[in-house]
């Protein structure tokens, strides 16, 4: 049976909770525990619900996560998945420095190098299908950023596809970068990006490895909303998905997403 919606406002309440103190949680109970993307979707709906209540968080946008094969089977579902921006969660990277992020109030604190979008125009969802030629159109602009992918569900990513929906699709915090003008020069499916921490380099990757790069990931996602009955707005940020296969960061240690001519994004774990 799906969850009811107050099997997923208590589930909601348990992750925000273990969340805001630091604190690890096994799993949730069996009586709260999706079984499917929708019960995850449920218990997200509810979380983001209460996150506006108790942080007074706005919705800025969306992140997109398992978009590629590899990171769909070691969650064990069968297409990306998506998740709600907050400005609660959010951090700008000021220029020429690193943005500072608490270490303490974290679990596993995995960097991915993204590159993100603003929408520049509403999609009705009545017009979708969309593809990747209709959301290059819809663009405003292009940036760099850096999602912590983080939980407080203690199997961390092996919590399984609609646990980590539930929390959000394991949103922890958004580093975003500074605009990037002439991004319709680029192509951004062979755009090379490189992460490294305290200055050793860890991953290289490129914009492809978000299968069809970033416009075909946000049309999947714009899809995924319009089916829902909600479209993408203009002013929504997109968050696309990894770049580079993932890295762990710990405390003390600068990380570094650097996107060569669309910018670089610099974070400290204090």
């Amino acid at each position: 049976m799906p969850l009811t919606a107050d099997q997923a406002a208590e589930a909601a309440r348990i992750l925000q909770d273990h969340r805001r103190r630091a604190a690890p949680l096994a799993a949730l109970p069996d009586a709260l525990h999706p079984a499917t993307a929708e019960d995850g979707y449920a218990i997200q709906v509810a979380l983001v619900a209460l996150r506006g209540r108790e942080d007074r968080a706005r919705p800025i946008g969306w992140k997109i996560g398992a978009t590629n094969a590899g990171a769909r089977e070691m969650l064990g579902v069968h297409e990306p998945f998506l998740g709600v921006l907050l400005s609660s969660m959010t951090l700008d990277a000021p220029a020429g420095a690193a943005a500072e992020v608490a270490a303490a109030g974290m679990f596993q604190r995995v960097v991915e190098p993204e590159i993100a979008l603003l929408i520049g125009v509403d999609l009705d969802p009545a017009d979708a299908p969309f593809d990747a030629a209709a959301i290059r159109e819809a663009v405003e602009t292009v940036l760099p950023a850096i999602e912590i992918v983080d939980t407080p569900l203690a199997a961390g990513l092996k919590a399984g596809g609609p646990a980590l929906i539930g929390d959000g699709g394991a949103h922890g915090l958004w580093v975003r970068g500074k605009p990037f003008d002439g991004w319709e020069a680029l192509d951004l499916v062979e755009h090379r990006v490189t992460l490294s921490i305290d200055g050793a380099l860890l991953r290289e990757g490129r914009g492809g490895n978000v299968e069809g790069g970033p416009f075909a990931a946000t049309a999947w996602l714009a899809n995924a909303l319009a089916a829902r009955g909600v479209g993408l707005k203009a002013g929504d940020y997109v968050t696309t998905g990894t770049t580079t296969q993932p890295a762990p960061a710990a405390a003390g240690q600068t990380v570094v997403a650097d996107f060569g001519r669309l910018g670089r994004v610099e974070l400290r774990f204090t």
